[in-house]
């Protein structure tokens, strides 16, 4: 079988990351090319695709209106002549020539912000896919399509993992884009704020990523005077997040909105606590808290209590080996690309 996965770029990102893991693992089987429409490509990221992974860069200027890069994508597609064509940002379908259509794949990564715009391209693709059941609620309240859940993977074996073992320092991470309308960071630390204010000083926190919300975020740090505690260590690869992850004593995702949170996945495999907003997507990683904790979504002060709990009561050692084994079990990399697999199969038997 031969699949294309196509994106507008290959940066840092969640959908990136995962792309890049599960087209590897295909490929183990099957012809496997990525095509990237823009010419924004992490280094890194683009060294981590497998030997067996054909890449495609079409190399648009971000923002271009140029209808060259478009012709090229079509000129490519109509040459490849694939089995399956998977896009994964919705306006790529509007892109594609409608002889496509009949091998179109999409998935949506994230939950629908209020009357999207997406869901005009959702009646294109032959199959609607959607990366938790948050991201499927939020498709068929906005819509009338259905989706069929397809959960985004990890490839676990890469992450270090080692027992736990509390440092006189506390350790906190968070790791995402540094978008705070979204991710949240500024709730973590406003929460930072009130466990400093309770008495408790030896613990820190660093947040990885960049973003547009660096500035602000950095000012606010400023502003709460909590330099010594919150540190910004900037983008980091993939292969240092794996070999860092496990040395934190606890995982901390603020999001406001999310549909899935690779990075919670990823952190409960390298046997490190997780603290998640009650919402969606990475609620559901932790099994509603059977897997990890919670606290609620956008409240400053219920995020610093759930926090000062680990700072003075410890972790639960039974948790996080549950936590392990259910992000081995169910959100495996191997599972999510067998999975695509056996749905463009669907696909295909369905054409008329």
């Amino acid at each position: 079988m031969k699949i294309i996965h196509i994106v507008y770029s290959l940066g840092l990102g969640g959908i990136e990351t995962m792309l890049v893991n599960i087209a590897n693992e295909q490929a183990k089987e099957h012809d496997v090319h990525i095509i990237v429409i823009n010419d924004l490509c992490d280094e890194g990221l683009v060294a981590a695709i497998g030997k067996s992974v054909h890449f495609h860069c079409l190399m648009r200027k971000l923002k271009s209106r140029s209808v060259m890069p478009v012709v090229r994508l079509n000129m490519l597609l109509l040459k490849l002549h694939p089995d399956v064509i998977h896009a994964h940002i919705p306006s790529i379908v509007s892109l594609l020539l409608p002889v496509f259509r009949d091998r179109l794949c999409l998935t949506l990564h994230d939950v629908l912000p209020k009357n999207s715009k997406s869901v005009k391209y959702f009646g294109k693709p032959r199959k609607l896919f959607a990366i938790s059941a948050s991201v499927r609620q939020s498709i068929r309240e906005q819509s009338r399509f259905d989706a069929d859940i397809v959960p985004n993977g990890i490839r676990p074996e890469l992450i270090s993992h080692s027992p736990h073992k509390r440092n006189d320092v506390f350790r906190i991470v968070q790791v995402s884009r540094l978008e705070h309308k979204k991710k949240g960071q500024h709730i973590l630390i406003k929460a930072v704020r009130k466990i400093v204010d309770k008495g408790y000083k030896a613990f820190t926190v660093d947040l990885i990523g960049e973003g547009r919300s660096l500035s602000y975020l950095e000012s606010l740090v400023a502003e709460l005077g909590l330099h010594d505690y919150v540190h910004f260590l900037g983008a980091r690869s993939q292969h240092y997040i794996f070999e860092h992850l496990h040395e934190y004593d606890l995982f901390v995702q603020p999001s406001i909105f999310e549909g899935f949170g690779l990075t919670v996945a990823e952190a409960m495999a390298a046997g490190v606590p997780v603290l998640v907003s009650a919402n969606q997507g990475p609620l559901e990683i932790i099994g509603n808290g059977a897997y990890g904790y919670s606290f609620k979504n956008r409240d400053v002060d219920d995020c610093a209590g759930k926090i000062e709990q680990f700072l003075t009561c410890g972790i639960s050692p039974d948790k996080i080996k549950l936590a392990y084994k259910r992000v081995n079990e169910y959100y495996n990399v191997k599972n999510t690309a067998s999975t695509y697999i056996a749905k463009y199969k669907e696909m295909a038997g369905t054409k008329s």
